[in-house]
């Protein structure tokens, strides 16, 4: 009898330490972060690192659920670790429990916009700077979902489901069919508007309304881009008027940029345009295919072609073949590089290869026989040989 109450308590304490030991096991499982792939229109790619020089490890499919372990931050973008040597950017991933989302979508008409631009591919933007996109690319006649919309500096910009932004130049606003629209066939430049939160300088308020177009046409447009909340855009410039007071940041911000215009660049070429009109310009002909000798945008580019078509959108003329081209500007160091630059394959003066740098470790060029012009993330595996700086 001793003998059988023993077993019933031991069978009793056996049965409540499995019972802790679910528990914790039921808390390790809900610690993760679960998320849904919402990148619709192909395969999301999974990274071996997030930083420059990463290799695809494979693909996930639109709505596949996935269990994010962990979060970086790299180039201003956060990127979602999946696993060992797996790695995502957050904006093709929602996390979250996934049953919930379709129900957020639907409890609200949602505005569209619908992709104008028929000459090639209209970038997504990480923000409205425009500095650095998200590697979507809307072809035209795609429809996407607006679930925000920003005004500034006379420029309409859309923020898509994807966290991603375009701006309205690019695409027409609830009109899935373009019923009745002319398409785009020239790409739009588009004006970086940086949204800051430095409202509490007050200076004399003689300038409140400066409306010189915000690409600064003979200044390096990368540092008025990339950096776009520094002073250092005023004190360039003590002969023009310092008084850019107004009540929006990012209108702020524009106006600095626009009092840097007076100095001269040092380059062979001039600047008449900026770096984001030429990256714009580039992003919009992937897609394009590669046509040795090609120079015609949305028919056939070839390297050198995609440079020198970019670069003529922004009132640059420069040579025709990658050679030419080099001298178009200053030699840069490839660890100075800012956006617009051109890269280039090939001891100088002997380059086979040129692309136009367009941030965050990314270019965009036309590669070779049988390709389209798409981006490329520079590695050791193809590294560029040197840089020049046009703009």
């Amino acid at each position: 009898m001793k003998k059988q109450k023993m077993t019933y308590l031991s069978s009793g304490m056996v049965g409540l330490a499995g019972l802790v030991l679910m528990g914790l096991q039921t808390n390790d499982a809900q610690a993760a972060t679960n998320g849904t792939v919402n990148y619709a229109d192909g395969a999301t790619t999974v990274w071996t690192s997030p930083a420059v020089g990463q290799k695809p490890a494979r693909y996930l499919a639109t709505n596949q659920q996935v269990t994010i372990q962990d979060t970086k931050q790299v180039y201003g973008q956060t990127w979602y670790k999946l696993g060992n040597d797996e790695w995502v950017s957050s904006q093709f991933i929602t996390a979250g429990d996934a049953t919930a989302q379709p129900a957020a979508t639907t409890t609200a008409v949602k505005n569209t916009v619908t992709a104008n631009f028929q000459s090639g591919a209209t970038t997504v933007w990480a923000d409205t700077t425009a500095a650095q996109p998200t590697g979507e690319y809307l072809t035209y006649g795609t429809t996407k979902n607006v679930i925000d919309q920003k005004d500034l500096n006379g420029t309409t910009w859309y923020q898509l489901e994807s966290k991603g932004w375009i701006p309205a130049s690019y695409v027409v606003l609830n009109n899935p069919n373009l019923d009745g629209v002319t398409p785009i066939t020239n790409a739009p430049a588009v004006t970086p508007v940086a949204a800051t939160t430095t409202t509490t300088e007050v200076q004399a308020p003689t300038a409140p309304q400066a409306t010189t177009p915000a690409p600064a046409t003979e200044t390096p447009a990368p540092a008025a881009t990339t950096e776009a909340t520094t002073p250092a855009a005023t004190t360039t410039q003590p002969a023009q008027t310092q008084t850019t007071t107004t009540t929006q940041s990012s209108q702020q911000t524009t106006q600095a940029a626009t009092t840097q215009q007076a100095p001269q660049t040092n380059t062979t070429t001039k600047a008449s345009g900026n770096a984001q009109t030429v990256i714009n310009a580039a992003l919009s002909q992937i897609g394009t295919p590669y046509v040795w000798g090609g120079s015609t945008p949305g028919v056939g580019l070839d390297c050198s072609g995609l440079v020198q078509y970019a670069y003529a959108q922004a009132g640059v003329s420069l040579g025709r073949v990658t050679t030419a081209q080099e001298g178009a500007g200053q030699r840069v160091s490839l660890d100075n590089l800012q956006p617009g630059d051109i890269l280039f394959w090939g001891g100088a003066g002997a380059s086979y290869h040129d692309a136009i740098y367009i941030g965050g470790g990314q270019y965009v060029h036309a590669p070779q026989p049988g390709e389209s012009v798409k981006t490329a993330s520079i590695s050791s595996y193809f590294m560029p040989s040197f840089a020049v700086r046009v703009l």
